[in-house]
């Protein structure tokens, strides 16, 4: 009697559990249909793929690119619950291909070849589809002061030409004219900034589009980007480039002749508020982008407050593209001098902390001491920096009077195995045996 109740719901759980499955992917399919405000394709997998392949380089069209539309990807027996619920619901040819669905779950078109981007876009706006671009633009058209439009409206152009970017150029885009390996050391924390950041030091040219390509995908940032820059606007507004935000304009020479173009806009903006992180994070990035100036230059010509020389300015990713500089040139003197000046401050910083001197500030400050992650951000901010610095110029004995300062003051145990890191990284491996622990 038991074996046979067992048997039944061994039988019945099984029988639920494939029930239950269609249900789930309608289910999820209505929730993703619901988060595409302009609708989204759905395109069945073929066995080598082309359909979903061509769909997506569709979709990148001048017609269709400003539109944004999603794209899920469904395999014909991997996802065959929700493929027969659709077809039920919507009364779809068995033989479809493709269907474009609005937000409201209607299926618009449907089709078994790949349609023309022209047709397409036609289609949407005779459904009344319209794009964030046109939207935005109608926008600041009527509000033409208002700069979270103008900003908007800029953001969503770049995120565009990204994306046709990378449709254009492929697996192009992380290849340089130099095939050498590189040698990252150091405590690097963004990929995106510290490849970059290699190609400036090693003057590496990345690939480039074509000039219509280019005139295609990015003039029309360039030209909104331009007319920001033209007037203090750009600085009233909240527009920024983030640290290790994706480089893609890179491959671009129309985006970069605008940022030569600009640039000195932002370095005067500097001079103004050498402590703004935002300032810093745009001048990173047209710099990374056009190369050839000099960040030490900038760096000496800003007046930051004397508070500030914490081993916090300039901003950590400011401080690696002076490195990269550094090795480039080899002019190690003035970065070290730099960096020093911030240990300097440090170093007093902690004497008062020792001596229960300070304000509550900096008291509070020197009680992080002991906190792994207050000892990492300080390592990677000021101290792997300085003592690259100090070892290229010869100096040990300052590199060797930071260690031991540190390892008294503050109780910072390893750090005589970081350094010896940053001494190998230097190729001097005899001072590195003589600081490891």
């Amino acid at each position: 009697m038991k074996q046979a109740i067992g048997f039944l719901l061994c039988v019945l759980s099984n029988f639920l559990m494939a029930q239950s499955a269609p249900n789930f992917s309608a289910d999820r399919f209505q929730i993703i249909l619901r988060s595409s405000p302009r609708g989204m394709f759905i395109v069945i997998e073929d066995e080598d793929n082309s359909l979903n392949k061509a769909f997506r380089k569709l979709l990148q069209e001048e017609s269709l690119a400003d539109y944004r539309l999603r794209l899920w990807s469904v395999g014909s027996e991997r996802d065959d619950g929700l493929l027969q619920h659709l077809k039920s619901r919507f009364s779809l040819d068995s033989g479809f291909r493709w269907a474009f669905f609005d937000s409201q779950e209607r299926c618009l078109a449907h089709g078994t070849d790949l349609p023309s981007g022209r047709a397409l876009a036609d289609q949407l706006t005779q459904f009344g589809i319209e794009s964030p671009v046109t939207r935005l633009r109608a926008f600041v058209r009527r509000y033409p002061d208002n700069l979270d439009g103008k900003v908007a409206l800029l953001n969503v152009f770049r995120s565009i030409a990204e994306e046709r970017t990378r449709g254009v150029l492929g697996d192009q885009i992380n290849q340089t004219s130099n095939d050498e390996p590189r040698q990252l050391g150091g405590p690097w924390r963004n990929r995106r900034l510290t490849e970059a950041m290699e190609a400036v030091r090693t003057e590496e040219q990345p690939v480039q589009l074509s000039q219509e390509d280019d005139t295609k995908i990015w003039l029309r940032w360039a030209d909104e980007f331009d007319r920001l820059m033209a007037n203090d606007q750009w600085l009233e507004s909240d527009f920024s480039f983030d640290f290790g935000e994706e480089y893609l304009d890179r491959h671009s020479q129309i985006v970069k002749n605008i940022y030569n173009k600009r640039i000195g806009l932002v370095e005067d903006a500097l001079r103004r508020w050498p402590s703004s992180n935002r300032l810093w994070g745009i001048w990173l990035h047209m710099f990374l982008v056009v190369g050839d100036r000099s960040v030490l230059r900038l760096v000496n010509s800003l007046s930051p407050m004397p508070d500030l020389a914490q081993g916090t300015w300039p901003p950590y990713e400011v401080k690696m593209v002076l490195l990269q500089e550094a090795r480039r040139t080899g002019y190690w003197r003035d970065v070290r001098d730099m960096l020093w000046e911030s240990w300097l401050q440090f170093s007093q910083r902690m004497s008062m902390v020792r001596s229960g001197l300070g304000t509550a500030a900096v008291r509070e400050w020197g009680g992080g001491f002991g906190n792994p992650r207050t000892i990492e951000i300080q390592w990677r901010q000021l101290f792997d920096p300085l003592f690259e610095s100090l070892l290229m110029t010869g100096d040990i004995v300052g590199a060797e009077t930071v260690i031991y300062q540190l390892n008294e003051n503050a109780g910072w145990e390893g750090i005589f195995d970081l350094a010896a890191t940053v001494a190998l990284r230097c190729e001097l491996p005899q001072i590195a045996m003589r600081w490891k622990r």
